[in-house]
């Protein structure tokens, strides 16, 4: 019984001792969560003239929007950054871990669509989440941030899923625009999650990986005509885990940048847990725009365009099919077009490969 006693004792001190680091933990973290964007400051610790650090949650066109908008000089050009997913936007703070932010050579405008990220505020009626809402949604930013940092016209950058809402927000008002950038380009989004359920599947028999196999099998090979928005954005987490086993990242985030981001003064402490949440499983606009994305097709929508475009893809990027976004670029009318088809990258160009993610802007877009 002494024994018994004694080994009670510490596990009583082990578990107080646990939760006292936890809350030790949380404490240091809410400390570094006033929620104001860090400033950019000179080597004397001043903030710089023409520097912008803000954020904002507007209402447009009848819903909450977030705006994050940082530059070291609002002399320069604007970059509207348009997120993946659908419902999937990247906090401002992450960028700048892996530097791919840009904001030393742009003033970049972060945009959390409505129903997604810190714009989901859980009172819009999901009626509303629609692809030509949130084109029409992007556009009254654009003009807000011409409006605020008076420029004629802006960057874009579409992201995966946001290739299809800047290219679509590009064909409906090209004139408010300097050049397109897209990243992860969606094409024909249809057949491309074909060939990639195909990959998957073939690499899972190549490997004997009975239970991928299954797993595909009950999923079935896309389209999904007879499938609920739920179960379609149900069967493409599933071919996409498996995807992901096959064919991983080149960069994960490590415990340095996960710290970074927990003391990123930026966000609150609500802030950083609602946006460390599974879209899938958290933002409405996932489930709800998740059969629009899987029937996106822009080599039939959108075949011309009246601005610069350039195309930064990896060349082992099976979320968006790197032959048909070489096959939609090579196809595409354009005063001027680009194509970067970085080696040894999947999906997450930026992250694996920032160097030169940093100078094609530099060098191609900008022409610095």
């Amino acid at each position: 019984m002494k024994i018994l006693k004694k080994i009670g004792k510490w596990l009583l001190f082990l578990i107080g001792g646990i939760i006292g680091a936890i809350l030790i933990v949380l404490l240091i973290i809410q400390i570094n969560s006033d929620g104001v964007e860090e400033p950019f400051i000179d080597e004397h610790g001043k903030v710089l003239p023409n520097s912008i650090a803000m954020h904002e949650d507007k209402i447009i066109n009848g819903a909450p929007q977030r705006l994050t908008i940082r530059g070291r000089d609002i002399n320069n050009p604007v970059l509207l950054r348009v997120h993946g997913g659908p419902g999937s936007p990247a906090p401002p703070a992450a960028l700048k871990i892996f530097n791919v932010d840009l904001e030393d050579i742009f003033t970049v405008c972060y945009w959390d669509q409505r129903g997604s990220g810190l714009a989901y505020k859980g009172n819009i009626p999901d009626s509303t989440i629609t692809l030509n809402q949130i084109v029409d949604d992007g556009l009254e930013v654009t003009n807000y941030l011409r409006e605020k940092l008076k420029k004629d016209k802006i960057y874009i950058e579409g992201i995966s899923w946001g290739t299809t809402v800047s290219a679509l927000m590009v064909q409906k008002n090209p004139e408010l625009f300097n050049a397109y950038i897209g990243v992860g380009q969606m094409a024909n989004q249809p057949l491309s999650e074909q060939i990639s359920y195909d990959f998957v599947m073939q690499e899972a028999q190549k490997q004997n990986d009975t239970i991928s196999i299954n797993q595909l099998k009950r999923i079935g090979r896309p389209p999904y005509p007879n499938k609920t928005n739920v179960e379609m954005a149900e069967a493409c987490d599933i071919e996409r885990i498996i995807l992901v086993k096959y064919v991983p990242s080149k960069k994960t985030p490590g415990f340095k940048d996960f710290k970074s981001y927990l003391l990123d003064n930026g966000l609150t402490l609500k802030e950083k847990y609602i946006s460390l949440q599974n879209p899938e499983t958290y933002f409405p606009a996932y489930k709800l725009m998740w059969p629009t994305c899987f029937n996106s097709n822009l080599m039939r929508d959108v075949p011309e365009w009246k601005i610069p475009v350039f195309m930064i893809q990896g060349d082992e990027d099976y979320f968006t099919e790197t032959s048909l976004a070489k096959a939609y670029f090579d196809s595409l009318k354009a005063p001027t077009k680009k194509w970067f088809l970085i080696e040894n990258a999947t999906h997450n160009i930026q992250m694996e490969h920032p160097k030169k993610y940093r100078s094609i802007y530099i060098n191609e877009i900008l022409n610095k």
